[in-house]
């Protein structure tokens, strides 16, 4: 029948295009990846190298500061590995959504002291709740990631010590996030494209970066059939608001 053959033909080409489109996407994590990991490895050898040979003539304060370099890349080198992972799996329609019961209070506070022991001269958070225990039915990988991406972001575009807001807000039937900065900015311009793979602002200047941390966070947020939103001023900072669906006991 020959509807019946247009319309395999059809599937086909759709199926082509989709593996060219992940091929290339591929091919573009690898180039970024390959960038990316020069840096940090760069850092973790070259601190190492000084703590074999000259460690015996440094004080304790010199010490740590080295190995603080070196928890800081090899954290760089983790989130970088999961974020291509999580990319990989969304491009393919295999990322899982699996929702469990936690608190997600308790969540918060675990991904911001994480992000203190690494970047602990570089920012002041300002972890802001309402309740004292929260539980509700998120995904719990998915929350971890988004909510990281979103505080590295706001770390890295920001002035050191310059503080980072964030807001937990439990309402009845929603979960709000807030994480404000006062960093750069983002140039209206680049805010249609914010949220699409390797996009990176037209300001971020040496700033290193791969640009899938708000692709990522957004593949997040529409699993768990939520929102974002941004509010942002070249120069002065800006605002991301995850809103999430809340199934509460």
């Amino acid at each position: 029948d020959i509807s019946d053959r247009k319309q395999t033909e059809a599937e086909l080409l759709k199926a082509l295009d989709k593996e060219r489109e992940l091929n290339a996407l591929k091919s573009q994590i690898v180039s970024v990846v390959s960038h990316e990991y020069r840096t940090p490895l760069t850092t973790i050898l070259s601190s190492a190298e000084l703590l074999e040979h000259y460690s015996h003539t440094w004080t304790n304060e010199k010490k740590h500061q080295h190995l603080r370099r070196i928890q800081s890349s090899v954290h760089h080198l983790t989130k970088l590995v999961s974020d291509v992972l999580i990319l990989d799996k969304a491009e393919a329609g295999t990322l899982e959504f699996n929702p469990t019961l936690l608190d997600v209070i308790a969540l918060c506070r675990e991904v911001v002291e994480e992000l203190q022991m690494v970047t602990p001269e570089l920012i002041a958070f300002q972890f802001v709740r309402q309740e004292e225990y929260a539980q509700v039915y998120l995904d719990e990988k998915l929350l971890q990631q988004m909510l990281t991406n979103l505080l590295s972001n706001a770390i890295k575009y920001s002035p050191p010590g310059s503080p980072v807001n964030f807001a937990l807000i439990c309402e009845q039937n929603e979960v709000i996030f807030r994480i404000q900065d006062n960093g750069i900015g983002i140039p209206p311009e680049d805010r249609e494209r914010l949220f699409e793979s390797f996009h990176r602002a037209s300001n971020v200047g040496v700033i290193p970066g791969t640009g899938l941390g708000l692709a990522i966070v957004k593949k997040c947020v529409d699993l768990h059939d939520g929102q974002i939103a941004v509010e942002s001023e070249v120069g002065l900072g800006t605002t991301f608001t995850v809103t999430l669906p809340r199934s509460s006991v």
